[in-house]
């Protein structure tokens, strides 16, 4: 049985975000689908076609901070195209204005950390990245991941060296191989097919010899 909204939101979001965000999902009418993780993506906007809601996901083993960034990444995407329509850039100047006035709204409702929400602020008014945030903000957030993954042991895929390998969360081992913009080029181990991986991704190294 599915749980109502706010009580879902409960467990992915900072308490004291969790009705401006369910507030936010009514008020844009968004079909908000909290999903397994994906190694490629933390989350998508999917605009309303054929009488369907615009939906938007987010991966469901992000920590609460990385969550509501995500989401609010999404629901930037979701202005530029009720304002601009599908030909905009995808994280282009009018993205990079509705993400960083979402994330100072956020921060004016006490949603993040204090030493976390310094960090946004400043990066909300030079939002240059189209990942979750800047890499100060990334390491902080790294903080507040659960006890496994919390220690020095995972890394931020960019710390990772090229031809490095790694293990993600669920499990699937991969070699990193080629940058292009935020993500890198990786390939799988067990399958040889090339997954295209954020740089703000956790991954656990490995080593696993070049054959």
């Amino acid at each position: 049985m599915n749980l109502p909204l706010n009580e879902a939101l409960s467990y992915h979001v900072p308490e004291n975000a969790v009705d401006h965000v369910t507030r936010l999902v009514k008020k844009s009418r968004i079909q908000l689908r909290i999903t397994r993780q994906r190694v490629t993506k933390f989350g998508d906007f999917r605009p309303s076609q054929n009488g369907h809601p615009h939906r938007v996901s987010v991966n469901g083993n992000l920590n609460k901070y990385e969550f509501l960034l995500v989401f609010l990444h999404e629901v930037a995407h979701l202005r530029v195209y009720q304002s601009c329509g599908k030909f905009a850039k995808p994280h282009g100047r009018e993205w990079k204005q509705s993400y960083g006035e979402l994330i100072r709204e956020f921060i004016d409702h006490g949603c993040f950390q204090k030493h976390l929400a310094e960090v946004l602020l400043k990066y909300s008014y030079h939002v240059k990245s189209a990942g979750i945030a800047n890499t100060e903000a990334a390491k902080i957030l790294r903080c507040f991941d659960d006890h496994r993954e919390s220690d020095n042991s995972w890394k931020f895929l960019e710390e990772l060296s090229m031809q490095g390998s790694f293990q993600t969360r669920n499990g699937r081992l991969f070699r990193k191989t080629e940058k292009l913009r935020t993500r890198y080029k990786c390939l799988c181990l067990k399958t040889n097919s090339v997954y295209l991986i954020h740089q703000d991704a956790r991954v656990f190294p490995v080593h696993v010899p070049l054959s």
